[in-house]
């Protein structure tokens, strides 16, 4: 395209908002400007720090800080990115340990596939789903033979301490073997040492061939721990949209629960019943029904 036939090429104007770090609290910026941002929005503060919109008040808009908070100053510029906060997927993501902003932490190569999704989006709809009519086999027989799981369903496992949660989780991981099942291990707020004795029995019974580690342990900031669940979600729509069955376990929740509070703590939103956010039960109620069994129109697969 030229200017009035002059046949000097016309610049391609970009078009951004921008706006000014008002406060910086721990992991959350109070930002002044950026009129136009919506919830799950990307900003980007420059020097390869980026923040996620979480909210507003009367006059700022609140970011989640993804990155090195030290390098944000009072005054620093903020450009909107029209875009969602996604992370890669795709099947090089299979045997890696990947953490909640996408990238790999495995010491292997750089995690770099065609396809990305983003993290906070919405369930699948009533017409996009099929009944939950095939059984995933769990490899607990007591668990099979009185409360049997469907591929698509939702599933709490409830207990005390140390009373072996966790062990019948990665059991079905483990009876997942040889039957076309894609595994997501979302390992949240735990120990080094917990992580690493899961990660050690399923690579000794060869389950890494068909299974992802999605890891925020307890050293790493509240917001990670908290987007982690929605990124373990999308990677399992990615392919639960492509016709696989997948397994996903969110190993745990309340541990996301805590990582919530915390956030909801720096965005001043007041603590209601037990000291949690009134919407907590909403925040994990719209991660659960992102599972289900997919329609045929959508792939077919399902998300258990």
């Amino acid at each position: 395209m030229s200017s009035l036939g002059s046949g000097i090429p016309l610049f391609k104007m970009k078009l951004a908002e921008t706006g000014h770090v008002r406060d910086v609290k721990k992991i959350i910026a109070r930002i002044t400007g950026l009129p136009s941002c919506l919830n799950g929005q990307l900003v980007d503060f420059g020097e390869g720090v980026r923040g996620i919109v979480m909210g507003f008040d009367r006059d700022d808009v609140l970011i989640l800080v993804l990155g090195d908070e030290s390098k944000l100053r009072i005054g620093k510029e903020v450009t909107g990115i029209n875009e969602p906060f996604a992370i890669p997927v795709g099947e090089k993501c299979i045997g890696r340990m990947i953490n909640a902003l996408g990238e790999a932490v495995d010491g292997k190569q750089m995690l770099i596939t065609e396809t990305r999704r983003p993290v906070l989006r919405d369930s699948p709809g009533i017409t996009d789903r099929s009944p939950v009519d095939r059984y995933l086999h769990s490899g607990t027989k007591v668990i099979d033979v009185f409360v049997p799981l469907g591929k698509g369903q939702r599933q709490l496992i409830i207990g005390d301490r140390m009373t072996g949660k966790t062990v019948v989780a990665v059991d079905a991981i483990l009876n997942q073997k040889g039957k076309d099942v894609v595994c997501i291990y979302c390992c949240i707020g735990k120990a080094m040492s917990a992580l690493e004795k899961v990660v050690s029995v399923l690579n000794e019974q060869g389950a890494l061939e068909y299974t992802i580690v999605m890891l925020a342990l307890d050293n790493a900031p509240a917001g990670e721990q908290y987007l982690l669940p929605y990124a373990a979600a999308s990677m399992g729509d990615h392919f639960a949209e492509n016709g696989k069955d997948v397994l996903v376990v969110f190993d745990d929740l309340t541990k996301h629960a805590w990582a919530y509070r915390q956030l909801s703590l720096l965005l001043e939103r007041p603590p209601g019943r037990e000291a949690y956010p009134g919407d907590i039960f909403y925040v994990h109620t719209q991660l659960m029904e992102r599972a289900g069994r997919y329609c045929e129109k959508k792939g077919g697969g399902s998300m258990s």
